[in-house]
Formats: C-alpha cells, structure tokens, sequence
C-alpha cells in the first residue's frame, strides 16, 4: 500500500449523505472515493491549464489564425462541400 496523508475538508450535510449513498451503492469508503475522484478531476484540470497555458505561449509567438482566416476556411469548406453535392445530383 502507498503511504497516504490526511487532509481535512469541510463538506455540507448533504454533499456527505450523497457521499456515503455513493460509496455504500460503489462497495468503496468514502476516502477510496475521495481520492478517487479528487485525482481523476485534478488530471482534468491540469490539462485544461496546459492546453490553455500552450494557447497563451502560441499567441505570445504571434502563432494564431485571425476570425476572418477561421471565417474564410469555413466558407471556403462549405462551398466545396455545395459544389460537390450539386456535382453527384447531377
């Protein structure tokens, strides 16, 4: 087993009944569910801040696309998409 810490939060009454429904219906205690769930949402979180964090160094080397360039490779896709349509109905 890992060698763990305590920590202590401070939760409703009610967020703690939910929590000890979910670890009686999961077959867990409530410290495998914390964990659990605490991990799973901090390898989200730190995902979303690099991506954002990649965004922001690409922006600061001036490596982005305008609105119109967005704008313009929708129309264009979607022009592309009418004429071949219209092409197979005729």
């Amino acid at each position: 087993m890992k060698k763990s810490v305590t920590i202590t939060a401070r939760i409703t009454p009610a967020l703690n009944k939910r929590l000890i429904a979910y670890a009686k219906a999961a077959r867990r205690s409530k410290s495998w569910l914390i964990e659990d769930i605490i991990g799973r949402h901090i390898e989200g979180e730190i995902e979303i801040v690099e991506k954002v964090n990649e965004g922001i160094a690409s922006a600061e080397r001036r490596e982005f696309h305008t609105s119109e360039d967005v704008f313009g490779a929708i129309r264009a896709k979607s022009e592309r998409r009418r004429r071949a349509t219209r092409r197979k109905a005729a």
